[in-house]
């Protein structure tokens, strides 16, 4: 026999085995922001001072269950990305502003992957801290910062804003 009143027993919320334990076996250093690269394909590019936007956001959906009053289930959804904005002195190079340009006139973009490479000061050297690899970049947004005669002790600033499908955790 069934039916909508039919009573049956509630699954309870699921139990993980994972164990979570302190960082106790080594040793945790937080890594400063130092230096940002971009490399498209192995190369260099740019160096830049300020990198803002990355985020990954995963969508949760309520899922209410008629009767149970105490608390609401959550489904995971669909994972977003933000957009990256990248910082840095205004130099000679003009690949960004290239990049932003290409297709202009078309109606098309050039993606790009490309990665972020973070580095710290090392003896005579610069050590790769972290690197995240993005695919099928490209920019949505070029600017420099105001010009002006009662600014000119301070340095004009590029800033590039880049959207792209993902991006992973690149090997170091």
């Amino acid at each position: 026999m069934g039916g909508l009143l039919l009573k049956k027993d509630k699954p309870g919320k699921p139990k993980y085995d994972a164990k979570i334990a302190p960082l106790s076996d080594y040793e945790e250093v937080p890594i400063p922001t130092y230096q940002f690269t971009i490399e498209v394909a192995d190369v260099t590019v740019a160096l830049f001072q300020s990198c803002t936007g990355i985020e990954v956001k995963r969508e949760t959906q309520a899922v209410v269950e008629g009767g149970l009053n105490a608390y609401s289930y959550e489904l995971p959804g669909q994972v977003s990305f933000g957009h990256v904005t990248f910082e840095t002195g205004m130099s000679s190079s003009d690949f960004f502003w290239k990049w932003m340009m290409d297709g202009q006139l078309d109606g098309w973009i050039q993606p790009k992957d490309f990665s972020l490479v973070q580095r710290r000061p090392a003896p005579n050297s610069y050590k790769i801290v972290r690197k995240w690899d993005f695919f099928n970049a490209y920019p949505v947004k070029w600017k420099i910062s105001d010009l002006s005669v009662t600014n000119s002790d301070k340095i004009a600033i590029e800033s590039l804003e880049i959207s792209f499908d993902y991006f992973e955790a690149g090997k170091i």
